[in-house]
């Protein structure tokens, strides 16, 4: 503070001296331990560290009192030792001279005394220190001196004691013992204080000050205990009479001295010496106390509040700058006796006088607490905080019900720091506080109380911006079982209430008014100011960056919220309700905040909670006097039961208070009560007495029923009587419940007591229980007797006692007993201490009408009634304070107190989990969501609605972090809503603010928009039409077309949904301002569907460009909102973008949602390109938070792309292809298939789009991405060839050449990025590990195949022969050029056949190609695609076909091979053909090429690869072949057949042999025309020949191996069974069964429908024919003349006897068929009758076809056997009697037969001749000639036959066997 100057008025020149003395001592430099009165104006911190002790201890550790051994603080130096010199010394002889000086110095008595002083003073000032003697001199010189009672004098003299102790004269006393220095400064300070009286001047008034401070201040001298409080006194004195002046320099004296007397404690705590740091405790409790006590002070003259605020300042200076005195474990007190010096200090130490209050001293505050030391003298440390805050507590009810602004302004001052530093030990205190005190006075709404609600507000505000002080009035409150006002929500619940209480206006012409009102533009700077202030919301987010609820570092500056804090108002502008109102909303925006921050750790664990500069900092906080807090009881779960447990009582004392027995029942329904029994309840009624409604209490337990008696009995006997007088014992008892006014009831309750009474105090006196009954319910009388209002003669005692003779069994009480009853009563009323009717009755007194009349005015009658509820208040906070002390004594027990019991800090709880704020915030939303709701929509005060939107923030942020939905949803819609955005015609600046407000919450916090979830579709939507809102206000061209064509949609509007932009224009004619429609922007259908010729208001463009919708800070929230979203977790983002998609999708629907035609209104493509940005900054993000986004964004683009509006569209597909672009940059692994899903909407737009602009530039993106980024695509290959698959679908020959293009390219320049060969280790078939060749990308060849096989086979393709053409030969090098990577790999040699078939590498390469080209032959109607397809096909397998294996051989051959032919199995049930001529040209064509291909491939491969087995397959599509009725195909087949067997001949075995005869046999059995006979109507019994049947003497192992005997009446069916029940192929193909049958003659291909058996048996007999011819062939003979042929190959030698049996008797067979058939005319001449043959039939060739081919073999086998051909065959000797046999039986029936054919002719011919005269050698004659003609050639070589034989041996047996017919033969020849 400044220098003041001293001079007083009228005080001569003895004080103009002193006071030029004390400026010239100001001057002087001292040292660094010397505390002089130049001090009192320099800064507090420098008197304390000049104050400081050092710490010493026992190795710098001291072990506290709970037991706790820490680290002491460090020790300061020593000062430094006084000189010897004492060059001051002058000063002081200085001062003996001046009172030498004096008229009294002169006197006798004083003069030799100053003389000797002075002599002996001079004789020291070489350095000597004084003796104690002289020290005694002089002492008592000064204090005669002062006694003289002339203010010169004692001016001198005072200043001669500051003189000798500042300069430290008194500091070394030769032999003075520690104790006589202490005695020293108690007679200095009594000599000080002896100067001083109301009438002293004041100049002495200042002498005394400064003496008193050096006395204090001094370190040697030791003032204490009472002279340290006598000296606090008399300043206090000083301050009191002195003026203004001197009342500054007292107070920073005192304010010095308070920081002197609490640094000594914090620096002598940690002594060794325990008597010293328990003397300091003393005089920091002593001073306090005293404080405390001065507050406390009553009287309403301007001196008494001075000394009020004075003390509080004061209190307040100790809390703020000594924090660690009251909350350090190494500060506590010794109760009496357990230390001796203590002791002894104690008994010489005087008692506090009454100017204090309080005559007990620290002993006694001590013993109150702790109770008695044990009598064994174990000591009983009491920390400090624990003696003080009774005081402080009593001193905070007293200040802060006091109705003087500047008493109660000290006080809440205190209040706010106690509850900073030293909440945790008031805990029971603060609910006392703040219950009883601070809510009600909020509550009271009068005039009166507007000062001490604003200022409460304030302090409020203050506080509540510490996050961790709100967390724990809500734990140690509302959770607390315990405590019965839940602070935290009693505190909530009444700023909610004054923040949404409806206030008038502010008076005209106060600046609030003028910001209320929006006068002249008065709120445009506010507004700005309101933008710029930060909030929790706004902060920026650097980390070195404090966050708005921390406060600055400096010491000793409040920590404030800017949003806390938005008024300049302090307590004395407020003048109305108004002020109150914002005031409220300040500090409930604080709460709000402060739940945010704390909550903060839930994102973050790491963040520490902000905390106050003064709070102790964390080294301090584990040396704090509290116990640890309990982990346990911190538990959220445990403390939500507990909460939910307290709303359950509250809400059964809500019902008891309106009826006992529904609170009862409710009680028992949730669990808190038992049962009903008696007991329970009544013990559950006691527990919890002080919750429930006392009056209803007292009517429940007073009722007659038996149950409610018995309720009472139990209640009343949970008290204990036992010790207390019966005056108190009632009054113990009147305590639990209201009395009720019933005598009935008043007599149950008086009977229990009584019995209670009697039985807890046997001698009281009471011969019964009778008696003390009597006497109770006497007393009950004499209560309301002489406190009753009503009631005007009072009893007297005599009459009291005259009443009560013999009511003790016939006898008298106790005379003094009936005394002191009477004079307790009448001397205190017994009554309720909370009487709940008590306010009632007083209410009606004072609004009685005397009270009108005998009052003041109004405003005086207001005051008085509230400072009478003041009063009422303080007494009741009080007695509250005070019972907690007693409670406190009997918890810590007789004697032996636990340090966390005398705290009473054990179950208090920290705040240091986020988890609590989500109770707390559900408990108060509604309350918030109320409060918030009404100021911001009646408000415009910018002020106003900045809290409001900083409390809708807070409770959108809670509400999303904590999940809860509901509190989340109504949240965000109620401040959506004030945003107004859909009526552009009442919008206002705050709901501007209101949309940055929900933006800026959006995007503080990334939990917070974790947690919006479906809301932040509301956000979302707001952030798209403040966009449209900024280009209707920037006049965009947008916006222009978009005013353009409103007018004509305004009547379509009622259809539009919320999407729905209708803006309506005045018409633009020049100079004619623009205005828009008030459902302009998003109308409402309730508006739109109003008749178009409604008048709509209108807003004009100038007026929305003053909201400001473009401001710079607006637009930078709105941007911070997407570039936020890169921290937002994986379902964050997912909501994010789900909403940002479907206000993408609506801005762009929202034209022609109103029936606007295509391309008339652009499309608004904001939220698209916001996506297309918040894509780019998530890029980094993983691989499975991205699959979730793509579902999301993937149908998006989907529908864009495919929208009528080709301008979206092209933006979207190049929004994909930049996107696509920076995803490809980004290394994707194997088996991963994001690219596939962010490139499959190209696919999806090619395929749903119409336009063909957008399929091209769909087409063209994904070919630059091939182009550009073909090395980084991995699964996207995928997507790619799907699109061009799809291209290959479309109609367009534009769009599939490009798709095919596509396809080629990466098929022929790509297949390297595609796919990749590596050797892998699987499973072989045999269990054991083998290595194959894998190809990694196989999948996408596999696509590449499927995307061709669309080109060569798709629905389009037959439209498009050349792409199909391409497509095939695409397919065909795709697959070689693999085929040959995999055969070329290092590793393909093992990839044998040891794995199964699907792992084999060129399976899984060369299989789908196959499948495809199949499909193309299969399903393709182009010839020449067909035919492309299948020479492609089987060219692969010709050249890769050696690289097959065994299991690919078959799977090739049984699935798509084989299959081919499937259609010659049953034509009939065909369904690909739609007619007989596509099946015969599908016959005739490629049916044809591929059996030729087939057998070329049989050709090739086997034996080698091909087995048996595929020959019975080939062999049975042979037999399909030439078994269908086409005599095209059936030559084919035999050609085919023919060819088979040239080319493969030589390699047949024998089992080879044996299918291929068997063949045959099957052919010539079911192509023998048996319906020749049948159809005639005969039957074909299949008689032998008419020769004899040859005996077969072949061995029986040939016998065995040759098959059944043909017979001739075998069905095509029964030889099928047959063909299918031999012996099973080779086992190298054992899954190769016969998969064909034979067709059926009658189907309805057979012929026409006409003559369907001529043509069935026409054919037969051909096939009969080729079948014949193909065997002649084969065996190099032609079967018309019987020649040799020269081209043909000759079977013979590689067949054995056995299967030249086989085909003898297949030629036999077929012979004797047409034997039997020309010889029978009769069928010959019905078929032709019958008209199914023209002429008559013969079957003349075939009979003599087969018969020579038979000639042939068997003169062969004839040769052979006989040994004359020269070639030994193995197997013809065996045979020779068989061949011999059957060689003469046939030669024998061909020789009779064409010697029977001879004769008929002859006599036919001579028949005819006769008859006809017909020349032999006529036309006639010839044609009958023609069946000798053709038996001839049989004949001629059976004739060259015997020629042969002639030469050998063996002619002779030969012939002889047949000469006989051979004569006849030769003869005709």
């Amino acid at each position: 503070m400044a220098a003041v100057d001293l001079q007083p008025a009228g005080e001569g020149h003895l004080t103009e001296k002193a006071s030029m003395e004390t400026q010239s001592i100001q001057k002087t430099p001292t040292s660094t331990e010397s505390i002089s009165s130049s001090m009192l104006t320099t800064d507090p911190q420098r008197l304390l560290i000049h104050a400081l002790r050092p710490y010493r201890g026992s190795a710098g550790k001291v072990t506290a009192p709970n037991g706790d051994t820490r680290n002491a603080p460090p020790a300061a130096s020593d000062p430094p030792e006084p000189t010897q010199g004492l060059p001051g010394l002058v000063f002081v002889i200085g001062a003996i001279e001046r009172l030498q000086a004096t008229r009294e110095g002169r006197r006798r008595e004083l003069a030799a005394s100053l003389e000797r002083v002075q002599q002996m003073l001079r004789a020291k000032a070489r350095g000597q220190p004084l003796a104690r003697g002289e020290a005694e001199d002089v002492v008592m010189v000064l204090a005669q001196a002062c006694g003289t009672r002339s203010s010169a004098v004692a001016v001198v003299a005072l200043d001669c004691v500051e003189k000798l102790v500042s300069f430290r004269y008194l500091d070394q006393i030769t032999g003075a013992e520690p104790s006589y220095y202490e005695e020293v400064g108690a007679r200095l300070v009594r000599v000080a204080t002896g100067c001083f009286s109301e009438g002293a001047g004041e100049a002495v008034q200042v002498q005394v000050v400064k003496a008193l401070f050096a006395l204090v201040s001094s370190a040697r001298l030791g003032v204490r205990g009472a002279a340290m409080l006598e000296a606090v006194r008399t300043a206090f004195g000083v301050f009191t009479a002195a003026g203004l002046g001197t009342q500054t320099i007292v107070e920073g004296t005192l304010t010095q001295m308070v920081h002197l007397v609490l640094a000594r404690v914090a620096t002598e705590s940690d002594s060794d010496d325990e008597a010293v740091g328990d003397a300091r405790a003393r005089d920091a409790f002593a001073l306090v106390r005293a404080l405390c006590k001065l507050a406390m002070r009553d009287g309403a003259d301007p001196r008494a509040v001075r000394t009020r605020c004075l003390a509080l300042a004061l209190v307040r200076v100790a809390l703020a700058e000594h924090t660690r005195v009251f909350t350090s474990a190494y500060v506590y007190l010794r109760a009496p006796g357990t230390h001796t010096e203590t002791a002894a200090a104690a008994a010489a130490a005087p008692a506090a006088t009454d100017e204090f209050g309080d005559v007990e001293g620290p002993d006694a505050a001590i013993t109150e607490l702790a109770g008695d030391v044990q009598a064994d003298g174990a000591a009983v440390a009491v920390p400090l905080i624990a003696v003080v805050r009774q005081y402080l507590s009593l001193a905070l009810s007293r200040s802060l019900t006091s109705p003087t602004a500047a008493v109660q302004d000290a006080g809440l001052a205190v209040l706010e720091l106690a509850m900073r530093h030293v909440r945790m030990h008031l805990r029971r205190e603060a609910e006392v506080l703040f219950g009883e005190i601070v809510i009600p006075l909020l509550e009271t709404r009068n005039a009166a109380s507007l000062h001490q609600r604003a200022r409460m507000l304030q302090t409020l505000a203050r506080l509540l911006t510490l996050p961790a002080l709100v967390v724990e009035l809500f734990l140690n409150h509302d959770c607390s079982e315990e405590s019965h006002v839940n602070v935290f929500q009693r505190l909530a619940e009444v700023l909610c209430k004054l923040s949404g209480a409806t206030v008038a206006l502010p008076p005209r012409g106060s600046p609030q008014h003028a910001l209320a009102a929006d006068v002249d533009g008065a709120a445009e700077a506010a507004w700005r100011a309101v933008q710029q202030r930060q909030t929790v919301f706004n902060a920026p987010s650097e980390p070195d960056t404090q966050s708005p609820l921390q406060p600055p570092l400096t010491a000793g500056t409040e920590p404030r919220l800017s949003s806390a804090t938005p008024t300049t108002l302090s307590g004395s502008d407020i003048s109305d309700e108004y002020g109150i109102r914002q005031l409220a909303l300040d500090g409930l925006s604080a709460l709000l905040q402060s739940m945010v921050v704390w909550s903060d750790k839930l994102a973050d664990p790491e963040i520490e909670a902000p905390v106050s500069p003064q709070t102790p900092q964390p080294e301090e906080a584990e040396r704090a006097v509290s116990a640890e807090p309990r982990d346990a009881g911190d538990d959220p779960h445990e403390l939500l039961s507990i909460k939910t447990r307290k709303a359950q009582l509250e809400a059964g004392c809500r019902q008891f208070a309106w009826k006992p027995r529904r609170g009862i029942d409710a009680w028992r329904a949730a669990g808190l009560l038992a049962s009903n029994d008696p007991l329970e309840v009544a013990r559950f009624l006691y527990a919890h007495r002080g919750s429930i409604d006392k009056v209803q209490l007292g009517e429940y337990l007073g009722e007659g029923d038996a149950h409610n008696v018995a309720v009472m009995h139990a209640f009343i006997d949970c008290m204990d009587f036992s010790g207390l007088g019966f005056v108190a014992a009632l009054r113990l008892l009147l305590q639990a419940f209201r009395l009720p006014g019933e005598g009935q009831k008043i007599d149950r309750f008086m009977l229990k007591f009584a019995e209670r009474f009697v039985m807890g105090n046997p001698d009281a006196g009471f011969a019964n229980a009778d008696a003390a009954y009597v006497l109770a319910y006497s007393t009950i009388m004499l209560n309301t007797d002489q406190h009753s209002p009503q009631v005007r003669h009072r009893m007297s005692r005599a009459e009291f006692i005259s009443n009560n003779r013999g009511i003790n069994d016939g006898q008298d009480l106790d005379r003094q007993m009936l005394e002191t009853v009477f004079d307790q009563v009448a001397g205190e009323e017994i009554k309720l201490k909370d009487d709940p009717l008590q306010g009632r009755v007083q209410d009606a007194r004072t609004s009685s009408g005397l009270f009108v009349l005998w009052g003041n005015s109004t405003a005086n009658r207001i005051r008085e009634q509230h400072a009478h509820a003041s009063a009422e208040m303080a007494a009741k906070s009080e007695q509250s304070i005070r019972s907690m002390t007693q409670r406190r004594r009997r918890m810590s027990g007789a004697g032996e107190a636990s340090w966390a019991v005398l705290l009473d800090t054990a179950d208090y709880l920290r705040a240091t989990r986020p988890d609590h704020i989500a109770p707390m915030f559900g408990a108060v939303w509604t309350a918030v969501l109320a409060a918030l709701s009404t100021p911001m929509q009646t408000s415009a005060d910018p002020h106003v609605v900045a809290a409001c939107l900083v409390g809708f923030q807070s409770g959108i942020a809670l509400a999303c972090r904590f999940r809860m939905p509901l509190e989340r949803a109504t949240f965000v819609t109620t401040l959506r809503n004030f945003t107004q955005l859909q009526n552009l015609a009442e919008m206002r600046r705050k709901h501007v603010e209101a949309i940055r407000a929900l933006v800026e919450v959006a995007a503080s916090r990334a939990d917070v928009g974790d947690g919006l979830a479906d809301n932040w579709l509301d956000v979302l939507q707001c952030v798209s039409q403040l966009e449209q809102l900024q280009l209707l206000t920037q006049g965009s061209e947008q916006a222009a077309l978009l005013r353009r064509t409103s007018t004509s949609t305004d009547a379509a509007a009622a259809q539009s949904n919320i999407f729905s932009s209708v803006l309506s224009v005045s018409a633009p004619t020049t100079g004619e301002q623009q205005s828009i429609s008030a459902r302009a922007f998003f109308g409402s259908p309730a508006t739109t569907r109003r008749s178009s010729a409604t008048l709509v208001p209108t807003v004009s463009v100038a007026e929305l460009a003053k909201l400001e919708t473009n401001s710079q800070v607006l637009v930078v929230t709105v941007d911070r909102l997407f570039t936020a979203s890169v921290r937002l977790s994986g379902s964050g983002i997912v909501d994010f973008v789900r909403a940002l998609s479907q206000v993408a999708w609506g801005e762009i629907t929202t034209a022609f949602a109103a029936g606007q035609a295509v391309g008339s209104v652009p499309s608004r493509l904001f939220s698209l390109t916001k996506i297309v940005e918040i894509a780019y900054y998530n890029m980094e993000r993983i691989r499975v938070e991205w699959s979730q986004i793509w579902a999301i964004l993937g149908p998006l683009f989907d529908r864009v792309g495919g929208y009528a509006d080709t301008r979206a569209a092209v933006f979207a597909l190049d929004s994909l292809r930049q996107l696509s672009t920076k995803f490809l940059e980004k290394e994707e692994l194997p088996h991963f298939a994001f690219q596939k899903e962010f490139l499959r909407p190209f696919a999806d737009i090619l395929e749903g789009a119409a336009d063909l602009r957008v399929k091209d530039m769909a087409l063209r993106c994904v070919y630059q991405l091939v182009q550009a980024a073909s090395a980084h695509i991995r699964s996207g290959w995928r997507a790619v060839l799907n699109v061009a698959q799809i291209a290959a679908r479309d109609t367009h020959d534009q769009v599939a050449e490009m798709g095919f293009h596509i396809a080629r390219e990466c098929a022929q320049h790509h297949g390297a990025h595609m796919w990749t060969l590596a050797l892998v280790q699987i499973a072989g078939e045999d269990g054991k590990q083998a290595s194959v060749v894998a190809v990694t990308g196989l999948e996408y060849f596999h696509e590449l195949i499927t995307c061709l096989d669309e080109f060569a086979v798709g629905a389009a393709a037959a439209a498009r022969p050349r792409l199909a053409l391409g497509a095939i030969d695409t397919m065909y090098r795709a697959a070689v050029a693999l085929g040959a990577q995999v055969i070329g790999h290092a590793g393909f040699d093992a990839c044998a056949a040891v794995v199964a078939l699907d792992d084999q590498p060129l399976y899984r390469v060369w299989m789908p190609v196959l499948r495809a080209l199949h499909a193309a032959v299969m399903h393709t109607e182009d010839l020449e695609v067909r035919t492309r397809a299948l020479d492609a096909f089987f060219r692969l397998v010709m050249t890769q076909g050696r690289h097959f294996s065994p299991g690919l051989w078959a799977h090739v051959l049984r699935t798509l091979v084989f299959p081919m032919f499937a259609d010659l199995r049953d034509p009939s049930v065909s369904r690909r053909f739609a007619t007989v001529d596509d099946l015969e040209l599908w016959f005739s064509t490629t049916l044809i090429k591929a059996l030729r291909h087939v057998i070329a491939v049989y050709s090739a491969y086997y034996p080698e690869q091909l087995s048996n087995a595929m020959m019975t397959e080939v062999l049975e599509l042979l037999v399909l072949c030439i078994a269908q009725p086409s005599e095209v195909l059936g030559k084919v087949g035999t050609s085919c057949l023919q060819d088979m067997v040239r080319s493969n001949y030589a390699k047949w075995d024998a089992e080879a042999w044996t299918l291929v005869c068997e063949t045959l046999a099957r052919l010539f059995n079911w192509s023998q025309p048996r319906e020749l006979f049948t159809v005639a109507g005969a039957e074909y019994e299949g008689t032998p020949l008419p020769v004899l049947a040859p005996r077969v003497k072949s061995s029986e192992a040939n016998a065995s191996n040759r098959p059944s005997p043909l017979r001739t009446g075998d069905s095509a069916a029964s030889l099928l069974s047959s063909a299918e029940a031999t012996p099973s192929p080779s086992p190298m193909a054992p899954e190769l069964p016969l998969s064909f049958a034979l067709p059926h003659a009658s189907g309805p291909l057979a012929g026409s429908d006409s003559k369907p058996d001529y043509v069935c048996i026409t054919l037969k007999c051909m096939l009969q024919l080729l079948l014949i011819q193909t065997i002649g062939e084969l065996f190099g003979v032609d079967v018309e003349t019987g020649s040799a042929l020269s081209s043909s190959v000759d079977l013979y030698a590689h067949m054995s006897a056995h299967h030249l049996f086989i085909l003898l008797d297949c030629l036999d067979q077929s012979r004797t068929f047409a034997y039997r058939f020309n010889e029978n005319r009769k069928v010959r001449k019905r078929l032709v009758e019958m008209g199914v043959m023209p002429t008559m039939p013969s079957l003349l060739r075939q009979e003599t076809g087969s018969v020579l081919m038979e000639l042939h073999i068997l003169q062969r086998m004839h040769l052979d056997a006989l040994g004359v051909s020269g070639k030994v065959v193995a197997d013809r000797e065996t045979v020779v009697e068989e061949v011999d046999d059957r060689l003469s039986l046939l030669v024998r029936s061909v020789t009779t037969q064409y010697l029977g054919y001879i004769e008929k002719e002859k006599r036919r011919l001579r028949a005819v001749s006769k008859a006809n005269r017909l020349d032999p050698l006529s036309t006639e004659a010839k044609k009958r000639s023609v069946v000798t003609a053709a038996w001839r050639a049989s004949v001629v070589a059976i004739l060259e036959y015997v020629l042969e034989l002639k030469a050998h041996s063996v002619f002779g047996v030969v012939v002889s066997r047949l000469w006989q017919d051979m004569v006849e033969i030769i003869g005709v020849a």
